[in-house]
Order: C-alpha cells, then structure tokens, then sequence
C-alpha cells in the first residue's frame, strides 16, 4: 500500500521594515524567494516583517499595509490589497500580517511571472517603501500558477461540410469530416455536447458516432440524434452520453415549396458551425 504525504503549512514572507531604532547591526539576506500562487482559488500569504538584523519589528492594526501587484513588462497594475495584521504583541506573532488573494483576484489573470511590493501608509497618506531583501530592493517576483484545475482545451470547431447527393432519399447532404472523440478518456456514461449555430436553418441534424478506429468517407455509422429546425436562429444545444471513436454531423438542408431538390440556401438559411466537447 502507497503512503502519500500531503504538507499543511502557512506560506510565509520575509519582508524587510526597516523602522525598528535599535537595530545594532546588519544581518544580510543575499535574496528573496520567489512568491508562488496558484490561480483560480483562495491564497492565505503570511507576511513576516523583520528590521534589518533579520529581528521580528513589531506591527499595529493601526498601520495601514499595502501589496501591490503589477506586469512590470507592460507597466500595469494588476491589483491592491490591504493586509491584515495578527500581531498581538506576543513573541509568536510578533510583525505577523496576512496577505489574502481570493478566487476573483487571480481567476481573470494570465500565467506568468508578476512583480510586486508592500507599502506602509505613513500618517500624512503617502507611502513608505518596505524593502525586499538587505539590499534596498523592493519589488519581489510572484509566480501565478495553475496546478490546481486542469485547463480547458478549446471546443473542436466544425465549419466545413462535403456536399453529396443521397440517391435513396433524393436529397443533398451535408457531412463534417471525422472528428476525433476520445474514447481513451471516457467511460459508458461520457456526456458529450454539441452547439449548432444556426442563422435561419430550416431542415434536420444528425449527429452520428461509430466505434470504427479508421472508418471511411461511408462509414459504420449510427445516429444518436436528431433534431429538426424550421427557420431557426441561434445556438441550440445536444447532450449525449456514450463511448465513440469518431463522431460526425449530417445536415439536410429542407426543399422549398415547389423545388424538386433542397439546394436553395435562400431557403434554407445557414449551418454556421458546430462546437463540440467530449
């Protein structure tokens, strides 16, 4: 049996306020590490403020603390948020503030690396640098990641249609080519689901699917559903469950009043595209 360790601990960060008078000497920090966040949930960042001997300096909830974050590439502010102070006075919470990133905060923003500082709003409501590291530096790096969520794939987008005619039922039909639906990642109760963008459709949709690995333009094919649009606009949906190799999309166009065939897109309006996800 496998034994998984999983780590429950508060991320801290070192940051330097270099207000504290009786500081005796100078400890160096050569650097900051790098601060990692995860995208699309919430961050608790615990902020360690510490003189320049590397000593805890004591905070107050009556100072006020600012993080900001920017795209120093593109000189853009991303976001401000106040910390919250958990210094009480005792030895354990000493220079002890919190720094918290809600979903919204990240769920919008790329990933990549940002830049980012915290500041204390002096009593006259202009801003006092803190410092990085021992150097003066004042910007740290924040890595935004997503290890949390897979990412979404894009929808596979059908826009193009082989026209043939149907001898049996006298028609012309429009067929997409095979379109891949991962049977390697689904089981019996698969939901896939189809959006058909219609601008005034009039005629029938076939969705069909096959358990062939390489069919052919005829194919092994079955029909899962039907729909049938009469001067339809918009996106209707399809959901269906199963396990298929290739599914694809049959739409016959309707025949106008007194016109023997139904290839008269004055008619029968526009098939504008289907987006598919399996």
């Amino acid at each position: 049996m496998q034994n998984l360790p999983i780590y429950l601990y508060n991320y801290k960060l070192d940051v330097t306020l270099d207000l504290d008078p009786t500081t005796k000497g100078v400890n160096q920090v050569m650097y900051q590490r790098d601060l990692k966040v995860q995208k699309g949930i919430k961050n608790k960042i615990r902020v360690q403020f510490k003189n320049s001997d590397q000593k805890s300096v004591r905070v107050y909830s009556t100072q006020t603390f600012v993080f900001s974050m920017f795209d120093a590439v593109n000189q853009r502010m991303i976001l401000n948020k106040e910390l919250e102070v958990l210094d009480e006075g005792t030895t354990s919470t000493r220079g002890l503030a919190q720094l918290t990133l809600s979903e919204s905060d990240t769920l919008d923003l790329d990933r990549s690396s940002y830049q980012y500082t915290v500041k204390l709003i002096d009593s006259d409501g202009t801003f006092l640098p803190t410092y990085s590291n021992t150097y003066y530096g004042m910007a740290g790096v924040l890595h935004l990641s997503n290890e949390i969520y897979p990412v979404l794939k894009d929808s596979t987008e059908i826009s193009t249609f082989n026209i043939t005619y149907n001898d049996e039922i006298q028609k012309y039909e429009h067929k997409s080519g095979n379109i891949y639906a991962n049977p390697e990642f689904n089981g019996n109760n698969a939901l896939h689901t189809m959006a058909l963008y219609l601008t005034n459709y009039r005629g029938t949709v076939y969705v069909q699917g096959t358990l062939d690995n390489t069919p052919d333009s005829s194919g092994n094919y079955s029909t899962i559903a039907t729909r049938e649009y009469d001067n339809e606009t918009g996106v209707k949906f399809i959901n269906f469950n199963g396990v298929y190799t290739y599914i694809r999309i049959i739409h016959v166009p309707a025949s106008a009043p007194g016109e023997s065939n139904n290839d008269n897109p004055d008619y029968y309006g526009s098939f504008d595209k289907a987006l598919y996800r399996s």
